[in-house]
């Protein structure tokens, strides 16, 4: 009797625990509401609240606590307007705020174009725009509404030092050309400088010195300077060497590792300076509106990628994304850009990758043999599909026999034929090649060993031998359809190793002293560090190897070359650009 009393009173209890505790909600987004209940996303899920009549606008953000019988104490959260202006996997840095900590399970909410809301993710969150509204719990990041993004008309981007070499700056110092303005928005500092001055800042221990005439400004926070003309007086680019400047926003974040230098400009100004230094102005308007077209599509892209939102920016000055500001802007890359103002391709409503590179071997290749995985998977994007760029009705080869005549053959006609790139060769004596591949193999096998298969008498191994011995040939494994190599093997006398992937395919042959690249037209390359292309063959005659090959880059979307060849053959950029990007359409977004 005693221990059905029991259960019976702690039964009781956990049934008026049910009815009357009380629990809270956090950030509730008001959907609708009417005479009897209110719609509200909690946590992610859309429920049924015993709130009627509420009153107050859709996307409101509400807290509140509630038990069976009522809910009370109703609390409208107010959002923070902040721009992220950095996202770390525990922290973002909210602009006038500060680093803020995310809590363990943030909630991400996003707004389309048609007014409907969906459960998004962190990379819905583009740094440095303002078209998200965020919401602290307890001091932590907890709720984001992202809202449709309206401005594409700026870009962030991250300088270099010389030679782009490092992101992060120990010292900058910037000759003001004309009068600007300097100032924080986390604290009490604005300062207008007049024209003449200088300005030399120094990272310290994660600190900021700022030297302006004689003053002294020191911050740990993130400085901004407005101005036009700002001239980076210890930077050198290009060739003849000048001091590169820039317009809009230069922003000065410091980090344990240097200041973080980002300019904040608009896209058009932006292009003005990677046009030129990305395309040669000898190849015409319509190959230069091509490249403008393609380099303004690049930059949304990556973008909305948020490639780069861990250090506060969309796309670096150097190739990793593209080329700014190593050659000044010239008049008619300005008119390419000015005559595509806007103007972006898209698939499928989306912006595409807009991948270019230098030249072609006579074919070009998917995505996906470029970018893949260890596993073979790779991103879907069909536009950027194998292509023929001959002239003639030549097929491609289907056997590496007809490969190496192919990339031996320097009459073939194709629209790279003027690129110094399209033929190339490059012999190694075995000794050479034994010696460098020690290092180099090392090296990826370190770094990225998913991307190489070590055999042993035939079978896996897990380990790479302390020295590679005796280099007996090298086998391409695997080729894409249009002509680059996916799977290389390096056959030793103690072991066999395999690499896959374009970039860790051309690292292979890396050398301290490189021997010449012959190239079919122009002088030979010397000090070169990387091959030009994996679209190559190797011949093999006594102790030496002989790659034959064509092309200058990954070969995946517009050969820079092609379409300046086209342009002069009379094609209008459209064409162009559709002769290298399946199925796309343009779009003008401002």
């Amino acid at each position: 009797m005693k221990k059905f009393l029991l259960i019976l009173s702690t039964f009781i209890i956990a049934i008026i625990c049910i009815l009357f505790y009380p629990r809270k909600v956090t950030h509730g987004i008001i959907m609708e509401t009417n005479d009897n209940y209110s719609l509200i996303y909690i946590d992610g899920k859309l429920k049924e609240v015993k709130i009627p009549n509420l009153n107050l606008p859709k996307y409101t953000v509400l807290s509140f606590k509630f038990n069976a019988f009522q809910t009370y104490d109703y609390k409208i959260n107010k959002p923070l307007l902040n721009r992220v202006m950095v996202k770390e996997s525990k922290n973002y840095e909210l602009e006038g705020l500060g680093s803020k900590t995310l809590s363990k399970k943030p909630l991400f909410y996003k707004i389309d174009s048609n007014d409907n809301i969906n459960i998004g993710t962190s990379k819905d969150i583009i740094v440095g725009k303002n078209n998200v509204r965020s919401f602290l719990n307890d001091d932590r990041l907890n709720t984001f509404i992202i809202y449709p993004m309206e401005d594409y008309s700026t870009t962030r981007v991250g300088i270099s030092t010389s030679n782009f070499s490092s992101i992060y700056h120990d010292k900058l110092k910037i000759q003001l050309n004309s009068p600007c303005k300097i100032y924080s928005e986390m604290e009490d500092i604005s300062l207008d400088i007049p024209t003449n001055n200088s300005i030399t800042a120094v990272c310290e221990k994660k600190h900021l010195n700022l030297y302006v005439d004689e003053s002294k400004i020191t911050t740990k926070n993130r400085l901004y300077i407005k101005g036009t003309n700002l001239t980076l007086t210890n930077i050198n680019r290009g060739y003849p060497s000048f001091n590169p400047s820039y317009n809009g926003i230069l922003e000065l974040y410091p980090t344990e590792k240097g200041i973080i230098l980002v300019n904040e400009v608009n896209i058009e100004d932006y292009l003005y300076k990677v046009v030129p230094s990305e395309m040669p102005i000898w190849g015409g308007l319509e190959a230069l509106k091509c490249q403008a077209v393609a380099a303004r599509t690049y930059a949304i892209s990556d973008m909305l990628s948020n490639r780069y939102g861990s250090l506060g920016f969309y796309v670096d000055d150097s190739t990793k994304s593209q080329v700014y500001n190593n050659i000044k802007p010239q008049e008619i890359s300005n008119k390419a850009i000015k005559n595509t103002t806007g103007l972006i391709m898209t698939y499928n409503n989306n912006p595409i990758d807009a991948k270019y590179y230098s030249t072609s071997c006579g074919s070009g290749v998917n995505y996906q043999d470029i970018w893949f995985k260890s596993d073979g998977s790779s991103d879907n994007k069909p536009y950027l599909k194998t292509n023929r760029f001959l002239k003639n009705n030549i097929a491609l080869p289907t056997s590496e026999e007809n490969w190496l005549k192919f990339y031996r053959n320097e009459d073939i006609q194709s629209f790279d034929n003027k690129s110094s790139y399209f033929r190339w060769n490059v012999s190694f004596s075995k000794n050479t090649l034994e010696e460098n591949l020690n290092i180099n193999l090392k090296k990826i096998y370190k770094n990225s060993r998913q991307y190489i298969n070590i055999l042993k008498n035939g079978k896996k191994s897990k380990w790479m031998p302390r020295t590679l011995k005796n280099l007996q040939d090298i086998k391409v494994l695997n080729r894409s359809e249009g002509g680059n190599i996916l799977e290389i093997s390096f056959i030793f006398e103690n072991v066999t190793v395999n690499v896959k992937k374009d970039s860790f395919v051309r690292r292979s042959f890396r050398c301290n002293n490189p021997p010449k690249i012959i190239r079919y037209i122009g002088k030979p390359l010397e000090n070169w560090t990387t091959l030009p292309s994996s679209f190559f063959s190797i011949e093999k005659l006594n102790d030496t190897f002989t790659l034959y090959g064509g092309g200058y880059g990954h070969g995946v979307g517009m050969s820079q070359y092609g379409a300046m060849y086209l342009g002069k053959e009379g094609k209008d950029f459209k064409t162009i650009l559709n002769t290298y990007y399946k199925n796309i359409k343009f779009n003008k977004l401002y």
